[in-house]
């Protein structure tokens, strides 16, 4: 029986394990990463518990569109009302789910993070703001602002309380740490949230979403045509959540976004297009397999198994779904496509893209079918040169003419000293469903990564996150290291 000390017996054990890594996953011996990093980081972490409920809300709004332009629901009915709420409840209390996200990321607790987002979006704060009275606290005039939706101001206002959850820690009484550290916590953070942080990331938020506004309407088609030729780059280096926020806080308050949703349509599609063309132009019994399956994904919306397993090992290729993504962006920017749903885009998910506006699924469908076009054609005539069967470029399931090396005598490869862990209970859709093949996980004891047998680096990405080698024998290879964890 541990008693009110638990949380530093905690901290000081968690220090003395040996993967140390914290709640968030982060290696606490890896070397502090540059500010870029670190924003990105904490942006992925913090929407990654939440996807599955703005997803899911947002298909709800796309299902009632459906339902309301086919004349099935009736907008003033009372069912379509309740939908509404359903849909919308994951978009007004998204500084609910994003505390719970933060806290993660942050290493605080997580029921004190929400409740000071239920702060911010508490009734009386709106009706302060409706009065439109000068407020202010013990003589500090506060800022109100409606936090509905908001993103930058409960991200600022976690990573302040993590910073006061520890002088709490400290400053409390052992005897009676139970009730005056989260009285601590919430008298000191919650304030500081109201007159300072808050309204601090509601100005960053709006200073960033007017800057992409100016750009939408001065050259629609450059924020398009920009993800739909970069995506493949951001997805490599973990830059794709960067627009994440401005995205959410524009459906949130529209209903609709233009910065991630029609660039990233143009590109998945283009990138499952080339894919397929390899697929259909090649001799190569391996690499047709895997090209149609992973390329019939990524026209779905899922593009790291084309992308890794296929794409990066034909830069010509990829240049040419670059070209076409970049193409199919140009006239969604033009045309005014818009999302208003988050989802992965894709062909799967063309619902997200109906809405008020008729002929936004008609601008989707041709922006796809640009991307198609443009992609398959300079791919089938100048892009793919194929391989012959013996050279292999991409093998599923190659067998090794060496005896692995083996650590934990299981006979797999293991390029790293650490606990082995079945493929499938890797927090990875991507890895766990197989999508790239067959392999291990390990979860490393030591920051030393080392090559199981000799051969040749096939692939290394600027990011370093991810090699693929090749041994002297044929067997191939892909090590992939988790985003967050790399050291540069």
């Amino acid at each position: 029986m541990i008693g009110n000390e638990v949380q530093q017996v905690y901290r000081r054990l968690n220090k003395a394990l040996p993967e140390k890594k914290g709640p968030a996953g982060g290696d606490k011996n890896a070397k502090p990463a540059g500010i870029v990093a670190r924003i990105i980081s904490v942006i992925s972490t913090t929407f990654t518990p939440v996807i599955p409920a703005i997803t899911g809300a947002g298909m709800i709004k796309a299902l009632l569109a459906i339902l309301k332009l086919t004349g099935v629901i009736s907008e003033t009915s009372s069912t379509y009302q309740l939908l509404n709420i359903i849909a919308d409840a994951a978009f007004f209390f998204l500084p609910v789910l994003l505390a719970y996200g933060a806290s993660l990321k942050f290493e605080c607790n997580p029921i004190l993070a929400m409740t000071l987002a239920g702060v911010l979006l508490h009734p009386g704060i709106g009706q302060m703001l409706a009065a439109g009275k000068a407020v202010d606290f013990v003589g500090i005039n506060v800022l109100l602002s409606d936090y509905a939706g908001s993103v930058l101001p409960i991200i600022l206002t976690v990573w302040l309380m993590s910073w006061v959850e520890r002088f709490a820690e400290k400053v409390s009484p052992s005897i009676i740490k139970f009730f005056v550290k989260p009285m601590l916590i919430l008298l000191i953070t919650a304030p500081l949230a109201l007159v300072v942080v808050g309204p601090a990331g509601i100005l960053l938020n709006d200073l960033v979403a007017a800057g992409a506004g100016a750009i939408d309407r001065h050259a629609s088609w450059l924020i398009p045509m920009l993800m739909g030729t970069l995506q493949p780059f951001l997805i490599i280096t973990g830059t794709a959540w960067a627009m994440t926020p401005i995205a959410t806080g524009q459906l949130s308050k529209s209903g609709y976004e233009m910065i991630n949703g029609p660039g990233m349509l143009a590109s998945n599609v283009a990138m499952g297009a080339a894919t397929l063309c390899v697929a259909l132009k090649t001799k190569n019994s391996n690499l047709r397999q895997l090209a149609s399956s992973s390329g019939f994904t990524a026209l779905l919306g899922i593009t790291e198994p084309a992308l890794y397993g296929v794409l990066l090992k034909f830069r010509r290729v990829l240049i040419a779904a670059m070209i076409g993504g970049g193409c199919a962006g140009v006239y969604a920017g033009v045309s005014g496509l818009v999302r208003y749903a988050f989802v992965s885009p894709g062909l799967a998910a063309l619902p997200a893209f109906i809405g008020e506006n008729p002929m936004n699924i008609v601008h989707a469908l041709v922006t796809c079918a640009i991307s198609i076009v443009v992609t398959f054609t300079l791919t089938w005539f100048i892009a793919f040169k194929d391989v012959p069967e013996e050279q292999d470029a991409v093998s599923e399931t190659p067998q090794p003419a060496v005896s692995p090396t083996s650590e934990g005598g299981d006979g797999s490869i293991k390029p790293l000293r650490g606990q082995v862990v079945a493929l499938s209970d890797v927090n990875d859709d991507v890895f766990s469903g197989g999508l790239l093949g067959e392999g291990l996980a390990i979860r490393p004891e030591e920051g030393v990564l080392r090559a199981p047998f000799s051969g040749t680096v096939m692939m290394f990405l600027p990011s370093c996150h991810a090699v693929g080698l090749q041994s002297d024998s044929g067997l191939e290879l892909l090590i992939h290291i988790g985003i967050e964890h790399r050291q540069s």
